[in-house]
């Protein structure tokens, strides 16, 4: 499988957003992948969906929810351009709950994934009609946290599903555990303050690319 590097967005305003998002705009990466929260679900507050609905890109967009009740979202998303949208499983009380929210988001997007946070218990999702799974490496809410270790067997667990769905992680992903993580099963890298951190986002890209695929 394909091994992606998607940069991720996490802003408190549209201004900064925008900026952010001119900087991937410029590089060579084709997705982008943007952080809302509703300073509910988790502490921290971003820029939300109604804000950015009529800012144009030329990149394909894909939203991570920290939200509870994701679904009050999906109509601006899909506004804003948004293809892919990924929802948490700790922002319901049940799978069954989470379950619906799902196969409501395959109304609205070509793409839905569920994220699943690293203390939460991996579950069955083999009837889910999921296109990623993404494991965070981090608490979400806030960039540059560290790589937690327990984050491993989380996805072991997911990878012996079977599942066609693609395996991500986001937060704490760098050029000491990229390759590892890789070993483990992932494809798509999130990454947010090591690539941002560079004067040359389209070099850093490619630099995590070519670690991955051997040739750094």
């Amino acid at each position: 499988m394909k091994t992606e590097i998607y940069p991720g967005i996490l802003t408190h305003t549209l201004e900064e957003y925008v900026a952010h998002l001119e900087t991937v705009e410029n590089s060579s990466s084709k997705w982008v992948h943007i952080d809302f929260a509703d300073g509910q679900f988790v502490p921290n507050i971003t820029v939300m969906p109604h804000e950015i609905m009529s800012i144009s890109t030329r990149l394909s967009l894909e939203a991570h929810l920290m939200t509870y009740r994701p679904e009050r979202y999906f109509s601006d998303l899909t506004v804003a351009g948004v293809s892919r949208v990924l929802i948490h499983r700790e922002a319901f009380g049940s799978m069954e709950e989470c379950a619906a929210a799902i196969h409501d988001a395959g109304n609205y997007f070509s793409e839905v994934g569920l994220v699943i946070n690293p203390d939460t218990e991996v579950e069955s999702y083999a009837d889910l009609p999921i296109q990623v799974v993404q494991c965070m490496g981090v608490h979400p809410g806030f960039s540059g946290q560290p790589f937690l270790e327990s984050v491993y067997a989380t996805i072991e667990k997911v990878k012996t599903q079977q599942l066609k769905a693609v395996i991500a992680v986001d937060g704490g992903v760098s050029e000491d555990n990229i390759r590892q993580l890789q070993k483990a099963g992932v494809s798509r890298f999130v990454m947010n303050s090591q690539l941002f951190v560079a004067q040359n986002i389209t070099q850093s890209i490619q630099y995590f690319t070519q670690l991955v695929s051997g040739g750094a």
